[in-house]
């Protein structure tokens, strides 16, 4: 059974394939060589005594402090997984209050008849489980799952129409109705007789830290982010990063940059630009040319080579399918993933080995603290509710309007917001390819409303939501799989989380200036034109060129997604059709054209593409 699960794996790689099987449960992997210290991995690990055996897709980003606590012999020659074992020798189930990094394992106690498997805590690597009636199995990726003989193949209906509306789904669901996700910062526990998938860590749970000072948050985050930007360097290969000329990828990009120069190191950094042929339209008040605003980053920094990139003769239909079935799920802005296709290819054309990125800084580092706003409210801080309201609205971020719904968040209640806005319960489905014949089946309507308007009691749930809102590690599997690459994300480093959730949010309002922490943060950093920038990018903005393209194979592929029972329930098929059949000549900035084309047409293709391929029924559905 575990031969089936690592065929089915065959595609995100590995040197060489292992197998532990007791007769009661069989463990395997196959190994890769990510960092260092990979060529001296050993799996499958047992303790001495044969008590434990253990699996795992590690990387520890504190080896020196384990390796100091655990008093052990050249951990210069041992690998993450057998640092990993002797924290579990160490410390058992409670190794996760003292590991840090991206890591799945499992740990197979025969004596004690326990299986145990954990999760990072912010979900850099990916684990699903499948509960049977006589089997209860886990894997990296949903298809090591669905190779088991008997594991039901039909989708979850509920996680399809999330994704086609764009509404939060279950925090452990996966998009086949037999296999759920073990959610980030969970373990997994599984007897003979028991199953259990609970939280151990969540950011919103730590000790709050107050300073007296705000430069002290300053100096502080400014440790930490120096640490897990370090620990993401740890490679054989060379370094490459994503770099827009936004504060997040330029924050993760300069201060890789500060710690590799003394090593006499540096690394390639990347900005997506429009391709040739592109007209300069796009959506207004935003900037969809960022290579200049990324160049000011890199003139700061001699060893930052810097390659400007565009997705010019990638297919757009082929490169859909290829990430949707590394992701094992559709894929979401398939012209955005053609440009990284292009970034990935490269960098992995000059041997890097990690690819940075600064995606989670919206949730950590560079929050825009607009949830100030309701504290103020509720305490009666009006002054400085007011100036932070009018600095929004004088750099045209936020008018008065939009600050008084936030100012009042949680507040009003459900009649006086449709009062206010009669028009909050029109669902509007442009950007989306969902059937228009399930839309009341699945209540959609309301789904719509409450992620538009529905009411967070307090500052501890909306970031608990938005943490929640996002789990990286299909990205990351598929990164690795298709350009052999780790995405690795110095924002998202536990530390990070635990210190930006646990600090005031007036932090990221301070001085009235949205995302305050991060621009105080790296004032000796980046340039001023970045500190200064509140505009957002529009990375993608040559959409239209790539589609236009690639327009005759999703005209054929359609008539081929129709063939499967499943797309046809979910899906707007006459909808797709009649899309690659009315090419727009003009407009393509225009919201309503890019909700139609750039985005309903080629999410449809993709999911229509993932149902069609796996042709499994609609649980619960036609």
């Amino acid at each position: 059974m575990v031969d089936f699960t690592l065929s089915a794996l065959a595609i995100h790689g590995g040197l060489r394939r292992f197998i532990a099987d007791d007769g009661a449960v069989a463990l395997g992997g196959m190994l890769t060589h990510m960092l260092p210290e990979d060529f001296f991995d050993q799996q499958p690990l047992w303790t001495n005594d044969r008590s434990a055996c253990l699996v795992a897709d590690v990387r520890l980003d504190n080896r020196a402090d384990l390796a100091r606590d655990l008093s052990l012999e050249h951990p210069e020659e041992l690998a993450d997984s057998a640092i990993l074992m002797s924290a579990w020798e160490r410390w058992g189930e409670s190794c996760l209050d003292h590991i840090i990094g991206g890591f799945a394992f499992i740990v197979w106690q025969p004596q004690k008849q326990i299986l145990f498997a954990a999760r990072d805590h912010v979900g850099e690597r990916p684990l699903f489980y499948h509960r049977g009636k006589d089997l209860t199995a886990l894997a990296s990726m949903p298809k090591g799952l669905l190779a088991i003989p008997g594991v039901y193949r039909g989708f979850n209906s509920q996680r399809l129409v999330d994704a086609l509306v764009l509404t939060h789904p279950d925090w452990n669901s996966s998009y086949y109705e037999g296999i759920s996700r073990v959610p980030l910062g969970h373990l997994v526990r599984v007897t003979p007789t028991s199953f259990e998938c609970k939280p151990y860590w969540h950011p919103v749970e730590g000790k709050p830290i107050r300073y007296k000072r705000d430069q002290d948050y300053v100096d502080a985050l400014l440790e930490i982010f120096d640490k897990s930007t370090a620990a993401r360097l740890r490679s054989p290969k060379g370094i490459s990063a994503q770099l827009s000329a936004g504060m997040d990828s330029s924050s993760v990009v300069a201060t890789a940059a500060r710690i590799l120069a003394p090593q006499g190191r540096g690394l390639t950094a990347y900005t997506s630009v429009p391709r040739k042929g592109f007209l300069g339209k796009g959506i207004p008040g935003r900037l969809f040319e960022e290579g200049p605003g990324a160049a000011d980053v890199c003139a700061m920094y001699p060893n930052v080579d810097h390659v400007l990139i565009d997705s010019a003769g990638y297919d757009l239909l082929a490169d859909m399918k290829a990430w949707t079935d590394a992701m094992d799920e559709p894929a979401q802005n398939c012209v955005n993933l053609l440009w990284m296709s292009a970034i990935m290819r490269d960098a992995q054309s000059r041997g890097a080995g990690v690819m940075l990125h600064g995606l989670s800084g919206n949730a950590t580092i560079s929050a825009d603290g607009w949830e100030a706003m309701t504290t103020w409210f509720r305490t009666g801080h009006w002054v400085k509710l007011f100036e932070f309201a009018n600095n929004l609205r004088n750099r045209g971020e936020l008018s008065f309007k939009a600050s008084a719904v936030l100012a009042t968040n949680g507040l009003m209640p459900r009649w006086l917001k449709l009062k206010i806005k009669p028009g909050a319960r029109h669902l509007n489905l442009d950007y989306s390819p969902v059937n228009p014949g399930i839309v009341e089946e699945y209540d959609l309507v309301e789904k719509a409303f409450q992620k538009r308007h529905g009411n967070l009691p307090s500052i501890r749930t909306q970031r608990a939501k938005f943490f929640e809102r996002f789990d990286p590690a299909p990205l990351n599997a598929a990164i690795a799989a298709r350009f052999g690459l780790e995405n690795r994300d110095p924002m998202g480093d536990k530390r990070i989380f635990e210190f930006c959730f646990s600090i005031p949010i007036e932090q990221y309002a301070a001085q009235s200036q949205s995302r305050s922490l991060v621009r105080r943060a790296m004032k000796d950093r980046l340039p001023a034109s970045t500190l200064a920038r509140n505009v957002r990018g529009q990375q993608g903005a040559d959409w239209y060129l790539t589609l236009a393209e690639a327009l005759p194979e999703l005209r054929a592929e359609i008539p081929v997604i129709e063939q499967s029972p499943a797309a046809r329930h979910f899906l707007d098929i006459e909808r797709l059709k009649k899309l690659t059949d009315t090419w727009p000549a003009e407009g393509h900035e225009l919201p309503q054209i890019m909700d139609s084309w750039n985005y309903a047409l080629t999410r449809g293709v993709a999911l229509g593409y993932m149902l069609r391929s796996s042709d499994g029924p609609p649980a619960g559905g036609g």
